[in-house]
């Protein structure tokens, strides 16, 4: 029997493809779904997510933030973060940074809050808002303290800065609440905005 051609073999209307997907909707595995949300309409002191044992079905939780502050005695803020309310000294945390031709790094440990990084302040440049990428990992493990990791820009009338944060929740508790503060004492501005999302891992 002799080999038949594909385009010989009775097969019409069919149409090339050049992946594997064949022509199927878009599948990334393991990506990220949206949660919740909180925008700001006004300045707040504190941004807080509770209630996050309903989201317990996933690995770990990533926050995305773009925000900025009202401090006016100073271009920048430092953003940290809190744990089921938990103002212990049970965070750790590392720091890389990098701003011009500068580079530090430091290091903490039993802090009462895990800093996040430098946002823009009011007395910056005019409706500039820092991004923020924070994740939190293994967050309703019971077995494993939680890490979280963090990379922060900010850009502004100092040169730009970009930084890499690492630490520890040292609590093997589910994770429930996390509440955002700025260090200073200042408020997030208007139009600051704090999305939560889930990965499966």
């Amino acid at each position: 029997m002799g080999v038949l051609r594909l385009s010989e073999a009775g097969i019409v209307d069919y149409q090339k493809y050049s992946n594997f997907l064949a022509g199927n909707d878009p599948f990334s595995p393991g990506s990220d779904d949206f949660l919740e949300e909180v925008i700001l309409d006004s300045s707040a002191s504190s941004v807080s997510f509770t209630g996050l044992d309903a989201y317990s079905d996933y690995k770990h939780l990533q926050i995305r933030v773009i925000a900025r502050t009202d401090r006016t005695a100073f271009n920048r803020d430092t953003l940290a973060i809190t744990i089921n309310g938990d103002n212990s000294s049970v965070y750790s945390q590392h720091a890389l940074s990098g701003s011009g031709a500068n580079v530090s790094s430091s290091g903490r440990a039993s802090d009462s809050e895990m800093y996040i990084g430098n946002i823009s302040s009011n007395l910056d440049l005019a409706n500039v808002y820092s991004p923020i990428v924070v994740d939190i990992l293994d967050a309703f493990s019971s077995s494993k303290n939680t890490t979280i990791r963090a990379f922060t820009a900010r850009i502004g009338s100092d040169p730009i800065f970009v930084g890499l944060q690492s630490g520890s929740y040292q609590n093997t508790n589910s994770v429930s609440s996390i509440n955002w503060v700025v260090d200073s004492g200042s408020n997030f501005v208007a139009g600051s905005r704090f999305s939560l999302y889930g990965s499966r891992g």
